[in-house]
């Protein structure tokens, strides 16, 4: 339980930062990286912020990702309703 709680944790942290740039650039993280990653967004590469921003954005869409198929893996072990059991036997 411990290792789902965690993660949980640090997917909103990863969202939270996302978000930041989702603000700033006006774009949801699932359309930005699919541009990153298809090469979209090369015209920026000459220009350091967006290039820094977008470096750091990518990094964290992949972190994101990471931390969501580690919590649906381990989360599969174990049945939703059951978990939310274990968490009120905890309190």
């Amino acid at each position: 339980m411990v290792e789902l709680r965690e993660l949980i944790h640090d997917i909103g942290v990863a969202e939270k930062q996302m978000y930041h740039f989702e603000s700033k650039y006006g774009v949801l993280s699932h359309e930005f990286y699919r541009a990153f990653i298809s090469g979209e967004l090369s015209e920026f590469d000459a220009y350091d912020e967006y290039r820094m921003d977008f470096l750091e954005w990518a990094a964290l869409c992949q972190t994101q990702r990471k931390l969501e198929q580690e919590y649906q893996r381990l989360s599969a072990r174990q049945p939703a309703a059951m978990r939310i059991r274990l968490q009120f036997a905890t309190v």
